[in-house]
């Protein structure tokens, strides 16, 4: 369960299911860094339903400013990522585009100047997919970036995404290889954009290894709605990027029992464990006092 924020210093708080009389809870702290071998894909739905959100239909001469409403958003998103890439580029493409939306076209790697001109029309020659298979598109990426120590995949969508399971099942695939270092560490994020995004699809996605022997060990997904983001820095807010903080925190329950103390350095991802019924805790870290709710 995500919980809200109580500090612009945290990005997601997340508190997991009772277990035994405890509940894990993770706190990631909100970073802005450039991180050394970090390949970043865009992935940008180019099915059929997304030809009104790029305006497709209407020649470009009877446009109105903001008809094209995806625009703005790629754009955005890419010059955002560009600052984290490792090495200042990334690489879009379309996915689910051409017959049953099993395939994707490249947009080359781009960098911080060229993505302020890049055309963001949809998929060239009209190849709009008639499906919507997401597996097409993180196998493109996976292939690419093979050697990458790091992967960050954004991926942008309108609607339901009719391969999940199977992506599911490639994802649980390649957990194992991310967890023993024979894929760089990964973390795959899926935007939904519109109003005919599946909320049941991306909160699947989100919480695919709650269960599993995976749980507690990788979080590869992350799931985020465009209309709830109040800016591009949410994106980062569920990213694992290894950093550990100089100084020190400690962590009450709210009985006042002492939960967690880091000491010289502080984990971005801050994981501990509470009594079932906790409420709150309070947490001491940079010279603050910050009591965040856990329900």
């Amino acid at each position: 369960m995500v919980i809200e924020k109580a500090s612009p210093l945290f990005g997601d708080v997340t508190v997991y299911p009772v277990k035994n009389g405890k509940q894990r809870v993770e706190i990631y702290i909100r970073l802005q860094n450039k991180v050394e071998g970090m390949q970043i894909g865009i992935a940008i739905d180019g099915s059929s339903s997304m030809q009104s959100m790029f305006a497709a239909q209407t020649p470009k001469l009877f446009r109105r400013a903001g008809d094209n409403v995806m625009e703005p958003i790629v754009r955005g998103l890419c010059r955002y990522a560009c600052d984290f890439s490792g090495d200042g580029t990334i690489l879009p493409i379309y996915w689910a585009i051409d017959a049953g939306g099993k395939e994707v076209e490249s947009l080359g790697r781009l960098d911080k100047d060229t993505v302020k001109t890049m055309p963001v029309e949809g998929p060239s020659n009209n190849r709009w997919g008639t499906g919507t298979l997401l597996l097409p598109a993180l196998d493109y990426f996976l292939t690419e970036f093979a050697n990458a120590p790091w992967i960050v995949l954004l991926l942008i969508t309108d609607g339901v995404i009719g391969d999940l399971d199977a992506v599911i099942t490639r994802s649980m695939a390649i957990a194992p290889d991310i967890l023993d270092g024979k894929l760089g560490k990964c973390k795959f994020v899926l935007v939904g954009v519109g109003e005919e995004v599946s909320e049941e699809q991306i909160d699947k996605i989100d919480n695919m290894f709650e269960g599993t022997s995976f749980e507690g060990k990788i979080d590869l997904w992350d799931g985020k709605f465009a209309a709830t983001m109040n800016d591009l820095q949410e994106i980062w807010d569920e990213v694992d990027f290894g950093i550990k903080l100089p100084g020190n925190a400690r962590i009450f329950d709210d009985k006042g029992n002492e939960v967690i103390t880091y000491l010289d350095e502080i984990p971005q991802v801050m994981s501990f464990a509470v009594a079932e019924g906790t409420t709150s805790v309070r947490i001491e870290i940079a010279g603050m006092t910050i009591i965040q709710p856990l329900a």
